[in-house]
């Protein structure tokens, strides 16, 4: 079947648009759901869109093919590597623990594509078929980018993240970590940082960037040649880069410069909201003072928080009979260690883009993730976070800091803090106006995300051999990036001076001395 379809994309590629290569190789549903609207229109604009992803739609729509990376979602948790995946403990870890575990599951998860059935049948495309574009979730790393790069010419490349830190980038394109005003995006600090912050965050923001030298590429190098044995490194194969798609929005996050090739589509994933399922419909509609859903997201299930923070969380929900509680719950009721309350209904599935934008939702209890920080912030929904690792905790900190949001732990609930929390968040008026209005502002937009990521696609096809917005800070190291080889010569060169000074200022004393001493004797 991949073969026919092959044949079929270069027989009608002049009717039926350009053939584009897109890699979602990151084994969350979260990072599917951002990048397939995307996918979508540009299959819909007439181009053949092939998706390698190990998330796939059984029924994609026309031009538009799944090539499945079946082996991922099974390496990470039917193997050793779902100790690693305890996701109600990451937030304990420290960010040099979180870093490091990043780079490693990016490498672990190429060893895993590679054996994949999906991967094979790419490297069975015809040798000389030619894709016009490629564009892949950076977020899974540099090697199986590089290798499909590699396998299939170096078409123009365009990286994208559904993530808002713009500092991961920096391998690509040369972004600029700012240590001293944006926390790193593993670190758990206010805007605000303190002095030793500040010195914590410079550490890590170079320990991130440093390790990318020094275990990153290398591991991807070898792994590429053990591929590919004439393929040059990684770095290079990236550097056909015209631009990179952001999920940013600076309305909705901390405020930080970009490269004139980065592309901010912050909620590209936003749809109109559709009509609920009946069962929902009947509860939404019936709740007469509103209801508040809660979702832990689509990797932290919640019916692995164990009994006591089910208990905490069931019990504050029973201490508010005048809202209805949606919770999305991945196991039946005959698993919960009490009875679910009667204002409290449990779905294993929750369509909660749809939701939030009903117009009966006072309140959305959610892990912090990016995506439905984004849904909420343009539904405008005031937030109760549980954040529990990577960027969860800057989404949450910003939000509580702008007064349309409040912060709790999971971890270690409390059902009287959660109470009391839920309390002020619905009680208070300020929460829900303040959000209105940040929800009218992202809003006012000249075109949709989605819209913009289309256009600056079709503007490449239009333009692949265009390179003018790449930086030259590129072609810098590390060191010259940040300017420490400027501040160690600063540096030296005072000490030095003032050496020198020293030795010159103690000979002329000394010389000063013999002199008075020999004229005391005269």
């Amino acid at each position: 079947m991949y073969r026919i379809a092959v044949i079929l994309f270069c027989a009608f590629e002049f009717s039926f648009g350009k053939n584009i290569l897109i890699l979602s190789g990151v084994p969350s549903p979260s990072h599917s759901i951002w990048i397939r609207p995307l996918a979508t229109a540009l299959a819909a604009d007439g181009h053949n869109v092939t998706v390698v992803s190990p998330d796939i739609e059984k029924k994609p729509p026309v031009n538009l093919t799944y090539v499945h990376l079946e082996t991922l979602y099974s390496e990470m948790y039917n193997t050793s590597q779902r100790d690693n995946l305890q996701f109600f403990e990451m937030a304990d870890e420290g960010p040099l623990k979180m870093l490091s575990f990043l780079d490693e599951f990016t490498i672990i998860m190429c060893k895993a594509s590679i054996r994949s059935v999906g991967f094979k049948h790419l490297m069975d495309y015809p040798k000389d078929f030619k894709f016009d574009l490629f564009m892949s979730d950076y977020m899974i790393g540099p090697c199986l980018a590089s290798l499909l790069m590699y396998r299939f010419g170096s078409p123009p490349y365009i990286p994208v993240a559904p993530y808002n830190a713009l500092a991961t980038s920096a391998p690509l394109i040369g972004s600029y970590a700012y240590s001293a005003s944006i926390p790193n995006h593993s670190f758990d600090v206010p805007l605000k940082m303190s002095f030793l912050e500040r010195v914590q965050n410079f550490f890590y923001d170079s320990y991130e960037e440093l390790r990318k030298d020094t275990y990153l590429y290398p591991e991807t190098d070898a792994i590429i040649r053990s591929v590919f044995p004439n393929a040059p490194s990684a770095r290079e194969l990236q550097s056909n880069i015209k631009l990179l798609f952001i999920n940013n929005n600076p309305l909705i996050q901390y405020k930080e410069p970009m490269m004139p090739n980065v592309i901010p589509v912050g909620g590209m994933q936003i749809r109109p909201p559709k009509p609920l399922p009946d069962d929902l419909n009947r509860i939404v509609s019936k709740a007469k003072n509103g209801f508040i859903l809660f979702s832990l997201g689509s990797n932290a299930r919640s019916d692995l928080l164990g009994p006591d923070r089910i208990r905490c969380v069931m019990t504050a929900m029973k201490a508010f009979p005048q809202f209805q509680f949606l919770w999305k719950f991945e196991s039946d009721e005959s698993k919960l260690p009490m009875a679910v309350p009667e204002n409290v209904f449990i779905r294993a599935w929750m369509p909660q883009n749809d939701l939030l934008g009903h117009p009966n939702i006072k309140l959305f209890m959610t892990h912090s993730g990016l995506l439905s920080t984004q849904e909420a912030i343009w539904n405008g929904v005031p937030i109760l976070g549980f954040p529990l690792f990577a960027d969860q905790f800057r989404n949450i900190n910003y939000c509580s800091s702008i007064g349309v949001a409040q912060r709790q732990s999971i971890q270690r609930c409390n059902a009287q803090e959660l109470i009391e929390t839920i309390r002020e968040l619905t009680g208070n008026p300020s929460y829900n106006a303040k959000m209105k209005r940040l929800s009218q502002l992202v809003q006012d937009q000249p075109e949709t995300p989605l819209q913009r990521a289309v256009w600056w696609v079709n503007w490449v096809l239009r333009n692949p051999d265009v390179s003018v917005l790449q930086s030259s800070v590129m072609q810098m190291g590390w060191m010259q990036k940040y300017l420490i080889d400027v501040f160690l010569f600063i540096v030296l060169s005072t000490v030095l001076i003032a050496l020198l000074i020293i030795i010159f200022s103690m000979k002329v004393i000394k010389q000063l001395g013999k002199s008075s001493t020999k004229q005391k004797r005269q």
